[in-house]
């Protein structure tokens, strides 16, 4: 899957402003080795563009990130290669969004704290070796825990290349005050930075909304960080899930 035209134009133009995120530094993961992982996408006059990734929770729902959202989405589950039928896929068109109420997506102040949302599926996904749910982590994580995020997002930028099978990397937990310093007054309770402090690894443009997972639990949700993907000092930011899991809960509970 790859990004329209129009938003890698979009995200070249936008400097060094907070922007949706890509992979930078990874490699192949073993197919199905993440099979919690979606895809988002929404339909243009061409076949489905990528908007976002998301991680499967239940058998019901998925946690992405609240700026993904769109008056419909498609869902794909159990994927790898994506131009290629490779038979656990699952398809679902989802309408179902719940975006948590203190999001207010601002670019021009560039605020995206609780950058977090639940996507109810349509009818209840078919668990298997390839399409399988993942724990939220009620423990918040701590400065240099090893993590691994994954997605179908950019592999280089500022030039950017969209790769056609899920991409894996391994990355860091970063010390919060790195994160405030490489984001002054942008960083609130709800976020963490992870990646490498001196670049060269991390998400980028198409990953948002997908995995942190560290431990083996969901940890973080991608939500943004600099234009220029991984360059140095300037790491990936996440939406920490632990402090979101009673909202979570409460949710899909209602729900």
């Amino acid at each position: 899957m790859q990004l329209g035209f129009v938003c890698a134009l979009l995200s070249l133009l936008a400097g060094n402003s907070w922007a949706d995120t890509r992979a930078i530094g990874a490699q192949e993961c073993h197919p199905n080795s993440q099979p919690w992982q979606a895809g988002l996408f929404y339909v243009t006059r061409n076949p489905y563009r990528l908007l976002c990734g998301a991680t499967l929770v239940s058998d019901r729902w998925l946690l992405t990130a609240a700026h993904c959202q769109r008056p419909f989405l498609w869902v794909r589950l159990g994927e790898h290669h994506l131009q290629k039928r490779e038979g656990p896929e699952q398809l679902f068109r989802v309408m179902d969004f719940f975006p948590h109420p203190g999001f207010k997506q601002n670019r021009i102040t560039q605020d995206y704290k609780d950058d977090i949302m639940l996507i109810r599926l349509p009818r209840k996904a078919r668990l298997g070796p390839a399409v399988q749910p993942l724990n939220v982590s009620e423990t918040c994580v701590s400065p240099g825990t090893q993590c691994l995020i994954s997605g179908w997002g950019a592999v280089s930028s500022p030039t950017v290349h969209f790769p056609v099978t899920l991409q894996c990397a391994n990355i860091s937990i970063l010390e919060p005050r790195l994160c405030q310093r490489a984001y002054p007054g942008q960083i609130s309770k709800g976020m963490l930075c992870a990646g490498l402090w001196e670049g060269g690894r991390g998400s980028c443009q198409g990953d948002s909304g997908g995995p942190l997972v560290c431990h083996g639990t969901l940890a973080g949700v991608v939500s943004g960080g600099s234009e220029l993907c991984s360059r140095p000092h300037h790491p990936g930011v996440y939406s920490s899930v632990c402090h979101y899991v009673r909202w979570i809960r409460k949710t899909m509970e209602e729900y």
